[in-house]
C-alpha cells in the first residue's frame, strides 16, 4: 500500500514538473481601444487557412486561428464571435482574447489564436497572396 502511494505521489510530482517546464503559448491581447472593430470592416483578405487580414479605415489587423479553417474562402463575408468579457463592455471588438472565434454557418467555429496590428504595406503584401478578398459591403460582423 505504501509503495502504491509513493508511486502515485512520484508520478504526480513528475507530471507537475513536466507541465511547468513545458513552454506555454503566451496570449497577447490588444488594449480595448486598439481592437479590431468587427462592425466596421472595410476590407478583408483570407491569406491562407489560418490567416486573415482585416482593415478598419486606417487600421490594419492580422488575425490568426489556432487550427486550419479551410472553408473560410467560401464567400459570404467574415463573422466573428466575441469573448464574453468584450460583449460585456461593448461586444463589437476582437482583441485576441480567450473564446474569440471566426464563425461560418453550418461549420464548426475556428478559435482565434491572436489579433495584432500591422502596417498598410504588410496588409497590401499579404492581400496580394490571398485566396479571397472581401469588402465591408458583405455581411461581416458579429454573431451571438
Amino acid at each position: 500500500m505504501l509503495r502504491r502511494a509513493l508511486a502515485l505521489a512520484a508520478s504526480f510530482l513528475i507530471s507537475s514538473v513536466a507541465l511547468a517546464a513545458a513552454p506555454q503559448a503566451r496570449r497577447h491581447e490588444l488594449p480595448y481601444g486598439e481592437c479590431l472593430q468587427i462592425d466596421r470592416i472595410n476590407e478583408y483578405s483570407v491569406v491562407n487557412n489560418t490567416t486573415v487580414t482585416v482593415r478598419n479605415g486606417p487600421n490594419h489587423f492580422l488575425v490568426k486561428t489556432k487550427i486550419a479553417c479551410p472553408r473560410m474562402t467560401l464567400g459570404g463575408g467574415l463573422r466573428f464571435r466575441t469573448s464574453q468579457s468584450d460583449r460585456a463592455v461593448g461586444g463589437m471588438r476582437i482583441c485576441g482574447g480567450i473564446n474569440e472565434e471566426i464563425v461560418r454557418r453550418n461549420d464548426p467555429p475556428c478559435a482565434i489564436q491572436s489579433v495584432s496590428t500591422i502596417d498598410k504595406q504588410t496588409f497590401e503584401r499579404l492581400g496580394k497572396k490571398s485566396k479571397q478578398h472581401g469588402s465591408g459591403a458583405e455581411p461581416n460582423g458579429a454573431v451571438p
